[in-house]
């Protein structure tokens, strides 16, 4: 480091060479005295003493320069050395330093201030600290002028300032500042030295914030917590929150002034509750590391209250001195405890009218619900429970019982009580299951309470519609019948002198090739009538049948043996997968079997070539019934979705040649079996027909084979 040029001029001192020539000019002058006061004789001797004199003051000027330079090389090498030195060790710390000289101006810089500020150092020296950086001179300016008036040492951690090395963004600085004083005391200049602290600041702030954080989240938490370290089975440096002052009523000091070591308080073990504390130190106390466990006990307060309170204790894993650092979370559960205490005396008191009503309620046959006024299902009998299942909608809405009829379709029901308070039935039903219920509910307000009820009484009534439908039917097709029969019988007689005209006119003129083609025409259009006639014969006959109890695969073995002149004629394959062991249907054979022929040949007729007409027969149980499930699927286009409501009505049919009778007699010879069939169409494609016959079970087979024997 260059000092710089001193502001006073001390006094010059003479050097050497100037010492030699004043004494020889002095010798020459005492010569020249000499020779004036003691005559010319002793003249040349004083000359010659004189020249001596200069002779050896020559001499030692000459030796003492040469030793002055040496010096001087010696002490500019020291100095070289000690600038270099200096300049290493100021590049090489990690704490920027800078000299600036009274005007300040930069001197020095080193390289870690350079990067500090974002700056080379050639963009430092000679330049104002203002003109640098501006927003850094500004605040160091007023600084260092204080450091040039004082010799103490100023120090500040307030330097907030934003540098090119990162731009937009605020950094702290520590700076250290102290003036600099030359060999005659005159004021050189001040050395600053300057450290980045904003990652610790911001540590420290962040910190701050946590703490606070922490202080506030644990002083608003109702449980108290404390901790410490178990070492060798002992707790040792334990420390409790505040909040155990609203719990246990003591002072938070009574529990600060620790025992030998950092142990406890002894008032921690003490205000536990003499017939809990073996087994409260044996749980805290014996934790194993990386464990956790909980203990209720109670704790005898500063009052001498007894609280309940639940102890959560959680181990680390051992630190490297053996210890176990233990943190214990204390939560209060008097009223929960006291609350238990009084639900178990409510519930041994109403136990028996719980038990006497609950058997009263589950005794009525019909679907039962008890809602609350915002359709929350409070209760339910065993027969409504038995609509649901193997789930409980105890405490669920109503709404949340979809696929649960018939309480998924009283949603409508429900809200118009609410808004009556009276009450109202409606008539539901499931299309699925095919099941009807009639729903009755009624809105009951209990006495001095603002919690009302809603009452909600299922009746099924599908068979009872079921046989209302059957009774119009047959009133209808009984009518229908006696119509259909009637015309079919008047038909008969002139259709067969018809036929039998048309045989004459054959074997009489048959040989003429131009009479053949009308010859077919007739023929067919009587095949057709004919056809037509043994179908109104057959929708018209009444239900007298010989009554059997038996497997229907045989019937359907026998039907699909009937088709095989249909399926060779359209070129599709049928197939036929029957399970053993079919339980027994009752069943008129004959009139089932026209059920399965006229089901498989609609199928064959409206299947493709090359396609495929599958038959199934299995055991199901639906609406709660056994039933002989049968289907049959083809490989046609299906049926039209604006056809299916009218498929069974009579002599509705989209075939060409079609009476529109054989769904129609499929239907009436299904429900003389109280079966039933549904038409759908198969998501992979093609008519699917499933005919549905009661299964007789072990009890109802019995009573058939009684009632055969007693006939």
């Amino acid at each position: 480091m260059r000092s710089p040029r001193a502001m006073s001029t001390p006094t010059p001192t003479p050097s050497p060479l100037q010492t030699a020539a004043i004494a020889a000019t002095c010798a020459v002058l005492m010569a020249a005295v000499g020779a004036v006061t003691e005559g010319w004789e002793r003249g040349p001797r004083l000359a010659a003493l004189a020249v001596s004199a200069f002779v050896l003051a020559a001499l030692g000027t000459w030796r003492a320069r040469a030793a002055t330079r040496r010096e001087c090389e010696r002490l500019i090498r020291q100095g070289d050395e000690a600038r270099s030195l200096r300049d290493a060790v100021m590049d090489i710390t990690p704490v920027g330093f800078a000299y600036f000289d009274r005007d300040l101006k930069y001197v020095h810089v080193n390289a870690a201030l350079a990067a500090m500020n974002g700056l080379p150092v050639d963009a430092h020296l000679g330049r104002h600290v203002t003109e640098v950086l501006p927003a850094l001179g500004t605040a160091l300016a007023p600084r260092l002028t204080r450091a040039l008036e004082t010799d103490s040492p100023l120090q500040d951690v307030s330097l907030q300032v934003e540098t090119p090395a990162a731009p937009g963004e605020a950094r702290f600085w520590f700076g250290s500042y102290s003036r600099v004083r030359g060999a005659g005391g005159a004021v050189l200049g001040v050395i600053a030295s300057l450290s980045e602290v904003t990652e610790r600041m911001r540590a420290e702030a962040s910190l701050q914030e946590h703490e606070g954080r922490l202080d506030v989240l644990t002083r608003s938490l109702p449980d108290y917590l404390w901790g410490g370290k178990l070492r060798n089975g002992v707790l040792r440096d334990f420390y409790c929150t505040p909040v155990i002052e609203r719990t246990t009523g003591y002072p938070l000091s009574a529990f600060t002034r620790t025992g030998v070591d950092g142990a406890p308080a002894p008032l921690w073990l003490e205000m536990i509750h003499p017939e809990d504390r073996a087994r409260y130190r044996g749980c805290v106390e014996g934790l194993a590391p990386g464990t956790e466990a909980e203990v209720e006990h109670r704790l005898i307060c500063a009052d001498g209250r007894v609280r309940w309170v639940s102890s959560r204790a959680a181990a680390s894993v051992m630190d490297a001195q053996g210890a176990v650092h233990l943190g214990c979370v204390v939560t209060d559960i008097t009223d929960r405890r006291l609350a238990e205490d009084l639900r178990q005396r409510l519930h041994d008191s109403f136990r028996r009218s719980a038990t006497e009503w609950r058997r009263t309620f589950d005794a009525v046959s019909s679907p039962l619900l008890v809602l609350s006024a915002d359709g929350i299902i409070h209760r339910l009998n065993d027969a409504a429970r038995a609509l649901f299942r193997e789930s409980d909608p105890s405490g669920q809405p109503l709404a949340s019982t979809v696929g649960a009829p018939p309480w998924s379709s009283a949603g409508p029901l429900v809200d118009e009580l609410r808004a009556t308070h009276g009450s109202a039935s409606r008539q539901v039903h499931d299309a699925e299951s095919g099941r009807t219920w009639e729903l009755a509910a009624a809105w009951v307000d209990e006495v001095d309470s603002e919690d009302a009820r809603i009452i909600l009484v299922g009746t099924e009534i599908t068979r009872l519609l079921e046989l209302q439908a059957h009774v119009r039917r047959s009133e209808t097709m009984a009518a229908m019948g006696a119509i259909v029969a009637g015309v079919a019988h008047e038909v008969r007689n002139p259709l067969f002198s018809i036929s039998a005209v048309v045989d004459a006119v054959e074997a009489t003129f048959g040989t003429k090739p131009e009479l053949q083609p009308y010859l077919e025409v007739l023929r067919g259009e009587v095949r057709r009538l004919t056809h037509l006639t043994q179908e109104l014969f057959e929708y018209g006959r009444p239900a007298r049948g010989e009554w059997t109890d038996g497997a229907v695969g045989s019937v359907v073995a026998d039907a699909l043996s009937a088709c095989e002149l249909a399926r060779d004629k359209a070129a599709v394959t049928l197939r036929r997968e029957l399970a053993e062991g079919l339980p027994p249907v009752r069943m008129d054979a004959r009139r089932l079997f026209h059920v399965f022929r006229n089901v498989v040949e609609n199928a064959v007729q409206h299947s493709p070539q090359g396609s495929t007409v599958s038959v199934t027969a299995q055991a199901v149980e639906e609406a709660g019934r056994p039933w002989v499930r049968c289907t049959i699927h083809d490989g046609g286009p299906g049926f039209r979705s604006e056809d299916l409501p009218h498929v069974f009505e009579p002599f509705f049919s989209k075939r060409r040649g079609g009476t529109g009778l054989g769904l129609s007699i499929v239907q009436r010879i299904l429900e003389e079996h109280q079966g039933r069939i549904r038409l759908s169409n198969h998501p992979q494609g093609g008519a699917e027909v499933t005919i549905l016959l009661p299964a007789l079970t072990p009890a109802a087979d019995a009573g058939s084979t009684l009632k055969s024997q007693a006939s």
